[in-house]
């Protein structure tokens, strides 16, 4: 009997540590897309004056820069500029979430085929599987975001993907 709750009590231990790790692979992808844009805003703007919300649900945390909320599915800067900025500035801090998307492909793919090029201990096929599952995050993560689209169901419903939200700062008139 001993034995059976041991097994029970190892296989939850398991499922609380890979949902912990899930969540931070998540924030972190979502945290570190939200920082490229204000990084570019930074850039670009030279304006200190941005907010960051992490994900939805119940607040977690909040400061004067970030918002977290429970699930981190999701993020969001807000910014007002105290000038208005030309085409350029606005598309350039909207690449900035996609462009850190794509560094961190490059970054973890780098870090994935020197992992997989050894003999593995636990704790690299650990690192493997960890790696290769916030890959996959920040690679969708690119394609929502890059990809012209206008949310219309699911979680991200009434939003616009920074793809179109380029797009459409691209084709607007000079007089408008």
């Amino acid at each position: 009997m001993h034995i059976i709750i041991l097994i029970i009590l190892e296989v939850l231990f398991n499922i609380l540590i890979v949902s912990i790790l899930v969540w931070l692979s998540f924030f972190i992808a979502v945290f570190l897309h939200e920082m490229g844009h204000a990084l570019m805003y930074r850039i670009f703007f030279r304006d200190k004056d941005w907010h960051i919300r992490i994900g939805s649900g119940r607040e977690i945390i909040k400061s004067k820069k970030f918002t977290i909320k429970a699930i981190p599915i999701d993020g969001y800067f807000y910014f007002e500029p105290k000038h208005r900025g030309s085409k350029f500035q606005y598309i350039m801090m909207l690449l900035g979430g996609p462009l850190t998307n794509i560094l961190f492909i490059f970054l973890l793919s780098f870090l994935l085929y020197i992992l997989k090029g050894n003999e593995q201990t636990l704790v690299q096929k650990i690192l493997v599987w960890l790696f290769e599952f916030s890959l996959r995050i920040h690679v969708v993560g690119f394609l929502l975001t890059a990809i012209p689209i206008n949310f219309r169901n699911g979680p991200l419903k009434g939003y616009t993907s920074d793809g179109m939200n380029i797009l459409k700062i691209a084709m607007k008139s000079k007089k408008g």
